[in-house]
């Protein structure tokens, strides 16, 4: 395997049906194959129900495919004796950070995971401070984190994962719960991650505009890849992720609605657009 490679589904399968004797049970992940490799931002679409969620939820164990493989940095995730090994190495935060969160003190919380890991306690002091002040999160280290906003719980629920120091992260819809503020607190956090630390991400979510921020968008349907391609690539598709119950970000709607032929996927970008087509 490419050593660049992270994450890897081989022809995977999953089910959440019971077992029945002839009858073909419904894939909630329908023969997917895919690389997530090292820096990769990738944002994974699709309405409730077409697999986004599942997809996460096998890529660090927490489901075993059917049928196929997922690797973890070469650990085939159905080893049972490595489950913690490919957990370092794939880290998940949640869509609620209460289901997350496991202590009262917010350092204390950070430091749960490298002390599950065994981590020499001076080690897991740096790593708590580092993750902490990477989400912008330190001066809040002796708080409460049942007092704290919801953005700001989700912040300590990836300084959480930050702090084993995986080399993916999996953030599966983890500003649904959010208004506005929280969702763009969070966004700017995972950007920020990727682009300092090189850390890959792959961020399920059923936001429009925050998929056009990612490097790449793979868009599922029924359990299958329908798209797989820059922002830029995936949301010239209109029509087709439409007629699946997507939409795209609200400037690209705006640059159609008004006729321009640029292609466009941020507000910026919208802007520029307009003022150029009234040179």
């Amino acid at each position: 395997m490419d050593t660049e490679v992270i994450l890897q589904f081989k022809d995977v399968y999953f089910t959440y049906d019971e077992e029945t004797q002839g009858e073909e049970p419904h894939w909630a992940v329908n023969g997917v194959s895919l690389e997530i490799k090292k820096g990769d931002f990738v944002a994974v679409l699709g309405h409730n129900g077409s697999g986004k969620s599942t997809l996460a939820k096998l890529s660090n164990a927490i489901l075993i495919p059917d049928k196929g493989q997922v690797l973890v940095e070469g650990i085939d995730t159905s080893d049972e004796e490595r489950t913690m090994d490919v957990r370092s190495h794939v880290g998940m935060v949640f869509q609620n950070p209460d289901n997350q969160i496991v202590a009262t003190i917010v350092e204390e919380d950070v430091a749960f995971g490298p002390e599950n890991l065994g981590i020499e306690p001076a080690e897991i002091r740096r790593r708590v401070d580092d993750a902490l002040k990477a989400v912008d999160m330190y001066d809040y280290r002796d708080k409460e984190p049942h007092k704290l906003s919801g953005g700001q719980k989700q912040r300590v629920a990836i300084a959480g994962i930050i702090a084993m120091q995986p080399d993916c992260i999996v953030l599966d819809e983890s500003t649904a719960m959010l208004d506005p503020k929280g969702r763009r607190e969070v966004m700017d956090t995972i950007r920020r991650l990727h682009d300092d630390l090189g850390m890959a991400v792959v961020y399920i979510t059923h936001y429009m505009d925050e998929a056009a921020l990612a490097d790449r968008v793979i868009v599922m349907e029924k359990g299958d890849i329908l798209f797989d391609g820059t922002p830029l690539e995936v949301f010239q598709n209109v029509e087709k992720l439409r007629s699946v119950g997507l939409d795209v970000p609200q400037s690209t709607e705006l640059a159609l609605e008004l006729g321009l032929s640029d292609k466009v996927l941020t507000p910026s970008e919208c802007a520029d657009a307009i003022i150029r087509s009234f040179k």
